[in-house]
């Protein structure tokens, strides 16, 4: 079943006073490497994923405590690279496994205590982006004009998906742009690495889903928001943005990105061989745009309990200072708001925000913000 959105015009809208959040009220931690989720549980700890160390821990800011919670493995109760965490049920959790393709429930005390594989059929990388209090799951799916994998040409959209695991139903409730990806070879030992990227700051669409079964999208066109509840669609006015222009210094820092080569899939090839890896990427592998689209992506937006919608603005390469538009409900900017120089949010809870910061090389310290 396709839900569609209904049609709304959109007009210019005015942006709103800035207000800037100055410091944090709490901070934990100090040895974490790359934090890359968040859920507040309802006591006030927080569980979170570092991909660094490929690793989910229970984070607890008054004892100052942090306890790992399952462990990487093969296992029923194991992940092989978490990923996005998810509220369920009011104080469990899904921890999105990206190398399995599958949700693993985590109790209130931080115990792996079930899974639930993906269903069958959905093709694209595993993107998952709410569960709502039904229990149906809220994923991104792949193109369904082609075969998938990592030779399939790039879909201009994607379908964001409703799935109830208990009756196996899957909805459309409408469909996006995805982010341009580039796929590149690599030769050796007779196997082939299939290396995709991400193109350089490429305009793309970007969304997430509310427990309360509402998917919010933010539309890179001419950047406005769209609410859906149950397939019908309500688009708030078009956001007035200045372009950021392309500069050296965001080439440079998007290659130190691309650095880590997480995007290279091997396949192919007899038993035990391995591709070469390919070299770092240069500026001429790709095709940079004269300026960034408006808003970041899907890692820069965020649904709060109360149902706002926190979207980063992009910024020069030279500001580390994060901007964000607050949408309300109707889809209307309601305000824009600045985090501290150097913080990066990764989550959000009740009244609150919680945001990384370097503390040195190579260590990132979670912090919290009073909203």
């Amino acid at each position: 079943m396709i839900l569609l959105p209904a049609a709304v015009s959109l007009s210019a809208q005015s942006r709103p006073a800035e207000r800037k959040i100055v410091s944090a009220e709490a901070k934990v931690g100090g040895s974490f490497e790359q934090l890359v989720a968040l859920r507040e549980l309802p006591d006030g700890r927080v569980l979170v994923t570092d991909v660094g160390p490929r690793s989910v821990i229970l984070a607890d800011f008054k004892q100052g405590s942090l306890t790992p919670v399952g462990r990487t493995g093969q296992g029923s109760s194991e992940y092989r690279f978490p990923g996005e965490l998810l509220a369920f049920g009011g104080d469990s959790t899904y921890i999105v496994d990206r190398g399995a393709r599958r949700l693993l429930k985590v109790s209130p005390d931080g115990r792996i205590v079930g899974a639930v594989g993906l269903p069958d059929g959905v093709g694209g990388p595993t993107i998952v982006r709410g569960v709502d209090r039904a229990g149906r799951i809220y994923l991104q799916g792949g193109s369904s004009d082609g075969p998938e994998g990592p030779d399939s040409a790039p879909a201009d959209s994607v379908a964001i998906l409703r799935w109830n695991p208990a009756t196996g139903q899957i909805d459309s409730v409408t469909r996006i742009k995805p982010p341009a990806i580039q796929v590149s070879h690599s030769e050796g030992a007779g196997a082939r690495a299939v290396v995709i990227r991400p193109q350089p700051y490429s305009a793309a669409d970007g969304w997430i889903a509310t427990s309360d079964g509402h998917v919010a999208v933010a539309r890179a066109g001419d950047y406005h928001v769209e609410w859906f509840d149950d397939g019908v669609g309500k688009s708030g006015a078009a956001v007035p943005f200045t372009p950021v222009r392309v500069t050296d210094a965001d080439k440079y820092r998007f290659l130190d990105a691309m650095e880590n080569n997480r995007g290279r899939i091997t396949i192919g090839g007899p038993a035990g061989a391995a591709a070469s890896a390919p070299p770092p990427p240069s500026l001429e592998d790709f095709t940079w745009p004269e300026y960034k689209p408006a808003f970041v992506g899907n890692s820069g937006i965020f649904a709060t309990p109360e149902g706002e919608l926190w979207v980063q603005r992009y910024t020069p390469a030279a500001d580390s200072t994060p901007v964000f538009d607050v949408f309300d409900s109707r889809g209307q900017v309601i305000s824009t708001v600045t985090l501290p120089l150097g913080a990066r949010l990764i989550g959000v809870g009740q009244g609150v925000l919680y945001a990384t910061r370097n503390e040195r090389e190579g260590h990132q310290i979670l912090e919290r913000y009073r909203r």
